[in-house]
């Protein structure tokens, strides 16, 4: 398994650790209010999670505005951290 692999698995368990509608297995396609439930206070709590998981500065407000999906949410975090795709 690759670093950018290792990454996105990750934050797909993060993310499904914390979706508001329960514990789940989550997929890159997933979007994040309208199929797992995310409102604005639960993806803050999120964003704050994976800054401290990864130890990443502060998510952009203008970029977190843009988050749609976790697939999303995992290029924000591999370009953050200096992993590339693989």
């Amino acid at each position: 398994m690759g670093a950018a692999e290792a990454l996105d698995a990750r934050i797909r368990e993060i993310i499904g650790e914390m979706c508001p509608l329960g514990a789940r297995t989550v997929r890159d396609s997933d979007r994040l209010s309208d199929d797992l439930g995310y409102d604005s206070v639960a993806f803050l709590e999120l964003a704050l999670a994976l800054e401290a998981e990864f130890e990443l500065e502060a998510i952009d407000e203008d970029e977190a505005g843009e988050l749609a999906t976790v697939a999303d949410i995992e290029t924000l975090v591999r370009r953050l951290c200096g992993v590339g795709a693989e």
